[in-house]
């Protein structure tokens, strides 16, 4: 028997409640995840239509067999997407997503419009360089014929 098989034959009780505990986080992520994308599938299709109330926690978690705080978790997801607006001590509203711009969408425009106003800035500065440039020239010939002006 090697030295890590021998470990693990004295301690695997002790390993595999680490590994149990890893797997039952995974699992509750899961499980929100899960929740949130048939709440999901559910506003989409129009079940809970626009500015309707989800039902609270304690159904939700009876309804998909998972813990409140799940239950909970998933709605928080859903607000974090735009799905719904939640509103403590009064619940969860489906939101109107129908003029919400696609988040992906919408920083590919502002980076292309932030890449633009930076060409004009680079533009506007070699202009502006070209005008201070001319107007140096203009005030040094000023001033030549001022003294000129003034000696005659």
């Amino acid at each position: 028997m090697s030295q890590a098989s021998s470990h693990v034959a004295r301690h695997g009780s002790k390993l595999g409640v680490v590994a149990d505990q890893g797997d039952e986080e995974d699992g509750k992520r899961f499980a929100s995840r899960r929740v949130a994308d048939e709440l999901k599938a559910e506003i989409e299709a129009g079940t809970y239509p626009i500015g309707a109330a989800l039902p609270p926690y304690r159904q939700l978690a009876a309804r998909h067999g998972v813990a409140v705080n799940t239950a909970m978790a998933a709605v928080r997801m859903l607000g974090d997407e735009g799905y719904v607006t939640n509103r403590p001590n009064a619940g969860s509203y489906v939101r109107d997503r129908t003029n919400q711009a696609d988040p992906e969408q919408e920083l590919r425009a502002l980076r292309a419009e932030l890449g633009e106003l930076r060409s004009q800035v680079r533009e506007a500065s070699g202009h502006l360089a070209a005008v201070d440039g001319r107007l140096s020239a203009l005030s040094e010939t000023v001033a030549r014929l001022e003294d000129l002006t003034k000696r005659h």
